[in-house]
């Protein structure tokens, strides 16, 4: 409900839309001085009492004019605009004797509205005193807590920029949203920022717009593709991250109460009866399909609860259950139409799960061990495992090749915007390692035939960066694989673990049962929510200008791939995350525009058991322990069925 003008007053019409959409403004005056630093740029701000070099101008004599004239000019035009709450001294440029004039005299003009600066950090002892909120940027959830612990402040610590949006992210907009509602000294704050920066550089032969960003101009300094770290796209097209904030930011949450069937509504609206504004409608769904749905009746008082009951959200399921709250627009008003969906939630009211094994055929099962190549057959597939690579080369159903390449675990990601530590991946060859085979047992059973190894993985002759114990079953019930990890000591972070499999093209489609319809991370899928969802492969890439990780679907507890004859599906014994994608992990790592992609010959399918959340750490805290994978040791365990 409020912007900040970083870092710089707006376009009039600007306030005028914020005046009649009722956003609150923080109207930032055009000071910004943060490239200018001491003579060794020693950019750090975690010296005692707070970094200083960014403060040269701030109590040198000789800007005084022009910084006090920037905060005048801005309130004289401005001081009749009602949106603005908020007046901003600027951005980033230290503080001293200089900023203290120019919030005096935005004082002595309007002492109606409260003073903002963020950026305290000083040369001498000039008191701060007259700005009315501490304001930071990019603190932790942890860092918040412990102002509250500042026995010697008591103002209020509003964040000017938080959850810095770049790429795929930001991922960390829950933990925050709960922060902010824990105490009332808490403001909220203002997600980085609202739009991509980037030149458009012509089009490709299909039309495609190429967007250009630092380094693509021939220029010797620039920050590279950290001009796109934004909520939207250049052409203002929605990010999921927007998305994921709009829905953090919902007006009504939605709680189980205290009896099957009832239900606790929350308000955030502080000035209104939710109801008055919003529709509410309810669906439960029943092994993926709709069990039952209907509208609701609720009278929701501003900031308060309410409970409600649904009679049939309190039936005896044999199966996991959800409900999901679906509240719309109740009229037409000036940002959106009646009916649109403002927000949902979505609660489970059954735990219980259902096996979702195929009954596969129950064929006899053969078995062909050579020295080199494992060949097992059960009815109409036939699986051979190559033990000089230590993995399956090839799986056919009813002779018709499905990999193009063998399949392989799979540790790596294209790097996302925030993963700052990816340095630490390519040194240990997460991307390319080899494998090392020390022994592999063969044993068949009436039923099956169990392979069992234990190998390495590792860059030439480095030392592993992991040891693993793998045992492959296959049955006419599929291929089972279990395995346990152990990482050397020196992988601190891990950003996935599972299976990867290039399939031949004709399976191009796929059906899941979890998070969706957007891409999903452990930290970012609240504008998710858990379903039966299908889609084209062709169709599951979010193409973010510098390409990135990106479509995982978060929570799955099963996936099916389909070439419309023969069937290939996926559950683990636990939910699990899952990529289809065209584009291969090292094409989308290579390369620095999404115009430059060239799609894979083969549709590449990535099951993962864990999958590290995305967090905001390009301009912000480190990614949460509970976020990350479990290290040293990871189990895991996948079934693959493959049917007609």
């Amino acid at each position: 409900n409020a912007v900040r003008t970083s870092h710089y007053p707006n376009s009039p019409l600007f306030y005028r839309l914020c005046d009649e959409y009722g956003l609150y403004v923080i109207d930032e005056a055009d000071m910004e001085s943060h490239g200018c630093v001491e003579v060794y740029n020693n950019f750090r701000w975690d010296t005692e009492g707070g970094y200083n070099g960014i403060a040269l101008l701030a109590s040198d004599k000789r800007f005084t004019k022009a910084i006090t004239d920037r905060a005048e000019l801005l309130v004289k035009r401005d001081i009749n605009r009602p949106c603005v709450v908020f007046w901003s001294l600027g951005n980033e440029s230290g503080y001293g004797t200089n900023m203290l004039a120019a919030g005096e005299l935005v004082k002595m003009l309007d002492d109606t509205r409260l003073l903002h600066y963020e950026s305290t950090h000083k040369l001498d002892d000039t008191s701060d005193e007259i700005l009315d909120v501490v304001s930071q940027m990019y603190t932790s959830p942890e860092d918040m807590m412990k102002y509250l612990e500042n026995d010697k402040e008591n103002r209020p610590l509003i964040l000017c920029e938080y959850c810095h949006a770049m790429g795929n992210g930001p991922g960390d907009l829950e933990d925050y949203h709960n922060i902010f509602y824990s105490n009332e000294r808490f403001c909220g704050g203002f997600v980085w920022e609202w739009s991509d920066h980037a030149c458009i550089l012509g089009e490709t032969a299909d039309g495609k717009i190429k967007y250009g960003y630092g380094g693509d101009f021939g220029e010797k300094h620039n920050d590279g593709n950290f001009c796109m770290d934004a909520l939207t796209y250049p052409d203002r097209t929605p990010h999921t991250g927007l998305y994921e904030l709009k829905q953090v930011y919902r007006p009504v949450r939605v709680l189980a109460g205290d009896t099957p069937g009832e239900f606790i509504f929350t308000s955030t609206l502080e000035h209104i009866n939710a109801e008055s504004i919003l529709d509410c409608r309810y669906e439960i769904t029943y092994d993926g399909g709709i069990y039952a749905e209907g509208k609701v009746d609720f009278a929701l008082a501003p900031m308060g609860t309410a409970k409600v009951s649904i009679p049939y959200a309190s039936n005896d399921f044999d199966s996991e259950t959800f409900i999901r709250f679906i509240f719309t627009a109740k009229n037409d008003n000036l940002f959106c139409d009646k009916g649109y969906e403002v927000c949902f939630d979505q609660l489970k009211i059954c735990e219980k799960r259902t096996s979702v094994t195929v009954n596969c055929d129950k064929s006899e099962i053969t078995l062909d061990d050579s020295p080199m190549l494992v060949n097992i057959t059960v009815g109409n597939v036939s699986y051979r495992f190559n033990k000089r690579i230590s993995a399956f080369d090839s799986i056919k159903i009813g002779g018709k090749e499905i990999l193009d390449r063998p399949a392989e675990f799979n540790f790596f990601r294209a790097p996302v915007d925030n993963d700052i530590m990816k340095g630490d991946w390519y040194r240990a060859h997460l991307n390319d390692y080899t494998v090392r085979n020390y022994g592999v047992n063969v044993n068949k059973t009436e039923n099956t035939v169990e392979i069992k190894l234990r190998q390495s993985f590792g860059w030439s002759i480095h030392q592993p960066f992991a040891y693993m114990d793998v045992i492959y079953t296959v049955s006419a019930d599929g291929l089972d694989i279990k395995c346990r990890a152990d990482f050397s000591n020196k992988v601190t972070f891990l950003p996935r673990f599972g299976i990867r499999l290039f399939l031949i093209s004709s399976f191009e489609r796929v059906d899941y049962f979890g998070y969706g319809p957007y891409e999903s991370y452990i930290d970012k899928h609240s504008a998710s929510y858990i379903g039966n969802f299908s889609a084209n492969i062709c169709d599951m890439h979010e193409d973010y200008i510098r390409p990135q990780e990106n479509s995982s679907h978060y929570g799955c507890r099963y996936m099916t791939v389909t070439d419309g004859e023969n069937d290939i599906r996926f559950t683990s014994d636990k939910d699990f995350s899952f990529n289809a994608s065209q584009y291969t992990e090292e094409e989308l790592a290579a390369k620095r525009h999404n115009f430059e992609l060239e799609k894979c010959e083969s549709n590449v399918i990535c099951i993962d058991s864990l999958m590290a959340g995305v967090g905001s750490n390009a301009c912000g805290p480190e990614l949460a322990q509970k976020y990350r994978l479990p290290l040293p040791q990871i189990s895991a365990a996948f079934h693959i069925e493959i049917y007609r």
